[in-house]
């Protein structure tokens, strides 16, 4: 994936997805997406592009500038992509000649595609990611980290993250400082409580049952709590 601060371009098998950022200024938006096209190699020349801004709405007149954008670099605008098509995994299931017998795992031991982030996510920054994300950093307020699978932040997450973002009760939520602004599992969703600020040290969210929980991460195990 290609990113600037405020858009990002993906590559996938069916060409490449735009995100937008919708917070951002349009004018700021086609800046960049100039710039990044500049410096891209010569291999996006032809693609489809789809592209995806959250639930902003575009006028007629700025899809007009973005796809007239596109064409000057040789790209075709393939339409817009809704937050369904884009959180849905892209995974095909093997045929049976190609799935193999099942590992072994120790208890607490998850394997999946893992997307590896060492930098602060600021306001406006946004991660969708089939599989696992991990941050070494921050996530600030404004930020958002949607995944398939895990979310796990080695500092503060105080901006939104969303797990098992294809259904998967099983994902979890990890962070040294968990005080997200919305937090989400599957199709479980809850926010930090107002009067909850103090730190309390490494959490992680889960789905137990039908309730969204937070557990405190000790050495000797895990103490629960609801929120």
């Amino acid at each position: 994936m290609t990113r600037t601060e405020h858009i990002a371009l993906k590559g996938t098998r069916e060409g490449l997805i735009l995100y937008l950022d919708p917070e951002a200024d349009f004018s700021v938006l086609m800046d960049e997406l100039k710039k990044l096209l500049d410096d891209s190699d010569q291999f996006l020349l032809g693609a489809n592009v789809r592209c995806y801004g959250g639930e902003k709405e575009y006028t007629p007149a700025q899809q007009e500038e973005l796809i007239s954008c596109l064409s000057k670099y040789s790209l075709a605008f393939n339409g817009w992509l809704t937050s369904a098509e884009v959180y849905s995994s892209a995974r095909k299931t093997p045929s049976v000649q190609e799935v193999e017998p099942p590992r072994v795992l120790e208890e607490g031991m998850v394997e999946g595609p893992s997307l590896f982030v060492e930098r602060t996510l600021r306001s406006g920054a946004s991660i969708q990611y089939d599989g696992h994300v991990i941050v070494v950093g921050d996530v600030n307020p404004g930020a958002e980290i949607v995944a398939t699978g895990n979310i796990v932040v080695i500092g503060s997450l105080k901006g939104v993250a969303h797990a098992g973002a294809t259904g998967d009760r099983t994902s979890t939520v990890i962070a040294y400082h968990l005080a997200p602004t919305q937090l989400r599992i599957a199709d479980l969703v809850t926010r930090s409580p107002e009067d909850e600020l103090e730190w309390r040290g490494p959490e992680c969210a889960r789905i137990k049952g039908d309730r969204l929980i937070v557990e405190g991460i000790q050495l000797n195990g895990l103490r629960g709590k609801k929120i």
